[in-house]
């Protein structure tokens, strides 16, 4: 039973160490050449930049600050997001591990969810768990928001302990920092978009 548990903790330890199963980000301009702020600040130039160049003074016609992205999330709606979240994607008791996790799963964008059960839920993983008898306790410290990201998206930063325990055996508790990244998507419902370790 022990060896089982091993199995399971360093399973989970070592996908996600090395898995992030954010989306690949969008490239940067020209040839992934990020251009310098001497090339183009009139400040360092000297040329006097057009009238509207410079985006962190963009107004509208009205003089009101540009709309947010569309798909903008706001970090406490992410938060309790991702608090509903983690009971379902950190349950690993034997007798409620697989419907937990297929609701865990319900809450991603399609891309994490099929990484999520290529690399992590995947039926081994599962029939593993649903023979060992283990019971598994999630105990959250800290959820916090971070700031928005260019596309509006957010990521929030989690802190618990992970205690799991087979039978006849003493619990196993287990520090878990992880950074989960939440997005709007098009219907405007919230989705877990990527998972990595933080």
């Amino acid at each position: 039973m022990t060896l089982i548990m091993v199995a399971v903790a360093g399973a989970m330890a070592g996908v996600f160490i090395t898995l992030i199963l954010s989306p690949t980000p969008a490239p940067t301009g020209r040839g992934g050449r990020v251009r310098s702020r001497a090339e183009t600040n009139p400040d360092v130039t000297g040329i006097a930049a057009p009238p509207g160049s410079d985006p962190r003074y963009a107004t509208q016609q009205n003089g009101a600050p540009p709309p947010p992205p569309a798909g903008l999330v706001e970090p406490f709606k992410a938060q309790a997001y991702v608090e509903a979240f983690l009971p379902l994607a950190w349950d690993f008791n034997a007798s409620s591990a697989a419907n937990s996790q297929q609701s865990a799963i319900g809450m991603m964008t399609a891309q994490c969810a099929d990484s999520y059960k290529k690399n992590i839920w995947t039926d081994e993983m599962a029939a593993t768990i649903a023979s060992s008898g283990m019971t598994s306790t999630w105990n959250q410290k800290m959820v916090s928001a971070r700031q928005n990201q260019a596309d509006g998206s957010i990521e929030i930063v989690v802190q618990g302990e992970q205690q799991l325990q087979l039978p006849g055996e003493p619990p196993k508790p287990r520090p878990v920092k992880f950074v989960y990244l939440v997005k709007k998507e098009a219907d405007g419902s919230l989705k877990i978009a990527g998972i990595s370790e933080g």
